[in-house]
C-alpha cells in the first residue's frame, strides 16, 4: 500500500514537472529573437488656454503690423590706392592716401514694425543709415515713400515715417522686463528678402552686453533668441504670445551669415525710450551721472567685507562739479539700485542713467561703509556736456571737429585717462577724409608733442601743415589699434 502511494506521488511530481516545462516553452520568445515592439503611452497636452494655435493666431493679427523696407542710396568708395588692405588707416601710412574716391549706388532690404496710428515705424539704423530714398511696403502690397524722423547709432534703432492710410494696424509695446528666459517668442520679418516670414522660438537669454557690435561708446542691452533671424530681418518685431512686441530684431553672430540660433534683439524698454525722443526731439536725448565705475568682483566683495555674492557697481571716481558730486555721491560706494530697479553691472548702470531724462531727480540705493543709505541725484544732459568740449574744436585744414575727452566721455570711449581729443565729425572730401579718418578715432599725438586738447591740436597741426603733411598718433575707432599715420594737406 505504501508502495503504491510512493508511485502516485512520483508519477504526480513527473507529470507536473512535464507540464511546467512545456508550459515554460510556450511563454517564454526564443532566445535570440526581439520581443515585438509595441507603441509608447500617447501624451495628450491639455489645451484649456489654446498654446498649440497662439502662435498662428499672434503671427495673424501682427502681419499687419509688420513692413517691408526698400532703401536706396549711395556710399563713397575708396581708389585703389589705399594699398592691398583696404582703408585701414596704419597701412595707408605706408601705401599713401587713396588716390581719388567715388560715389557707389547702394540698396538694403530690413523690417520694421509700425507703432503708432500717425505711421511712425521703428526699425534699426543700419538698415537706412546710408538712405537717400526709403520705400515702404505694407501688407495689403501698397507701397509708401518713408521720410527719416531720427537715428541713433548708438542703440542701432531708427524711426521712419509714413502718411497713416485707412485700416492701417500698428502694435504696442510689451515690458520686455518682464519677459523670461525660455519663454516663447516669434519673430516676424523679411529674411533674405522674403517678406512676412514667421519663425519661432525661446528666449534663450537677457541683458546680453557684451556682443561689442556697438563699438565703445554703444549701449548694448540684447535679448537673446534661437528664433530663425537672417539679414532682411533687421528691424522687425519680436513677439510674445500675448502680442506685445517685446524686441526689435538686430543682429545674428554667425560665420555662415546665416541662421545658427544665435538672434539678438534690442528690448522694447529701450526701443520704447528711444523711440519716444525721436519722434519728439527727432534725435536722442540721454542723461548722465558723472562716475566712472566698475563691475564688484568676489576680491572686491571680501576687500568690502560685502557678501561674496554681492552684485553692484563699485564708484571709482566722481567728476568735479558733475550730478553726482553734487548730489553727495562718493568714491567707493557700491551702488546695488537706481531708482528701485536693481543694478548688478556697468552696463546696466549706464543703460539706465543714459535713458533718462536730463532734469530728472533719481534715487540711488548704495552702500557706504557697510550700511546700505540713498543718494538723490539730478541727471544731467550728456550732449550739453559733448558741446562744452567742442568749443573751438573746428580744424579746417585736416576738416575734422575734435573734442576734448572728458572724464565722462573717457568712460564712455573705455580709456584709462583723458589724454588725447577725438574726432568727432569729418568733412567730406577733406584730407582727413581721404586719408580714412572717422568721428570715433582719437587722436594721441600731432607729430610728438602730446594733444591735451583741441586749442593745442590746432596750433600743433596750423604748425605742421606747411610741411605738406600732418603726422598723427590715434587709435583706430573701427579696430581699436594704436599707430600713427601721415595725412597730406599739400
Amino acid at each position: 500500500m505504501r508502495q503504491r502511494k510512493r508511485l502516485y506521488f512520483i508519477t504526480t511530481l513527473i507529470i507536473a514537472a512535464v507540464l511546467m516545462f512545456f508550459l515554460g516553452m510556450v511563454l517564454t520568445p526564443e532566445r535570440g529573437k526581439a520581443e515585438e515592439a509595441t507603441p509608447v503611452q500617447t501624451i495628450v497636452i491639455n489645451d484649456q488656454s489654446g498654446f498649440t494655435s497662439a502662435i498662428a493666431e499672434v503671427a495673424s493679427a501682427l502681419m499687419p503690423t509688420v513692413v517691408y523696407i526698400n532703401v536706396t542710396g549711395t556710399v563713397k568708395q575708396r581708389g585703389p590706392g589705399s594699398g592691398p588692405f583696404g582703408s585701414d588707416p596704419f597701412f595707408r601710412y605706408f601705401f599713401g592716401p587713396p588716390e581719388g574716391e567715388r560715389e557707389v549706388p547702394i540698396s538694403a532690404l530690413g523690417s520694421g514694425v509700425i507703432i503708432s496710428r500717425d505711421g511712425y515705424i521703428i526699425t534699426n539704423n543700419h538698415v537706412v543709415e546710408n538712405a537717400d530714398n526709403i520705400v515702404i511696403k505694407l501688407y495689403d502690397g501698397s507701397e509708401h515713400e518713408a521720410e527719416l524722423v531720427g537715428a541713433d547709432p548708438q542703440t542701432d534703432l531708427a524711426m521712419v515715417k509714413i502718411k497713416p492710410i485707412t485700416g492701417m494696424k500698428y502694435a504696442e509695446f510689451g515690458d520686455s522686463d518682464q519677459c523670461k528666459i525660455g519663454e516663447w517668442v516669434i519673430a516676424i520679418g523679411a529674411p533674405r528678402g522674403l517678406d512676412w516670414t514667421v519663425t519661432a522660438g525661446i528666449i534663450s537669454a537677457k541683458n546680453r552686453t557684451d556682443i561689442g557690435v556697438l563699438g565703445p561708446t554703444g549701449y548694448e542691452d540684447f535679448i537673446q533668441t534661437d528664433a530663425s533671424i537672417n539679414p532682411g530681418n533687421s528691424g522687425g518685431p519680436l513677439i510674445n504670445l500675448r502680442g506685445k512686441v517685446i524686441g526689435i530684431n538686430s543682429l545674428i553672430v554667425s560665420a555662415s551669415q546665416g541662421s545658427e540660433g544665435l538672434g539678438f534683439a534690442i528690448p522694447s524698454n529701450l526701443a520704447r525710450n528711444i523711440s519716444d525722443s525721436l519722434i519728439k526731439y527727432g534725435k536722442v536725448v540721454r542723461g548722465y551721472l558723472g562716475v566712472q565705475i566698475q563691475d564688484i568682483t568676489p576680491d572686491m566683495a571680501k576687500s568690502l567685507k560685502l557678501d561674496r555674492e554681492a552684485k553692484g557697481v563699485i564708484v571709482a571716481d566722481v567728476f568735479e562739479g558733475s550730478p553726482a558730486d553734487e548730489g553727495g555721491l562718493e568714491e567707493g560706494d557700491v551702488v546695488i539700485a537706481f531708482n528701485g530697479k536693481q543694478v548688478e553691472t556697468v552696463a546696466e548702470l549706464r543703460n539706465l542713467v543714459a535713458q533718462t531724462r536730463p532734469g530728472q531727480t533719481v534715487t540711488l540705493k548704495v552702500i557706504r561703509h557697510k550700511k546700505q543709505m540713498n543718494v538723490r541725484v539730478k541727471i544731467g544732459d550728456l550732449e550739453k556736456l559733448q558741446q562744452l568740449a567742442r568749443a573751438g574744436a573746428g580744424n579746417e585744414t585736416l576738416g575734422v571737429t575734435v573734442e576734448k575727452i572728458t572724464p565722462e566721455i573717457a568712460n564712455e570711449l573705455g580709456l584709462k585717462n583723458t589724454t588725447g581729443v577725438v574726432i568727432a565729425r569729418v568733412a567730406s572730401g577733406s584730407p582727413a577724409d581721404r586719408s580714412g579718418l572717422k568721428a570715433g578715432d582719437i587722436v594721441f599725438r600731432v607729430g610728438n608733442q602730446v594733444v591735451k586738447d583741441p586749442e593745442q591740436f590746432n596750433k600743433l597741426v596750423s604748425e605742421l601743415a606747411e610741411s605738406g603733411k600732418v603726422m598723427l598718433l590715434i587709435r583706430d575707432v573701427r579696430t581699436g589699434r594704436v599707430g600713427y599715420i601721415v595725412v597730406p594737406v599739400s
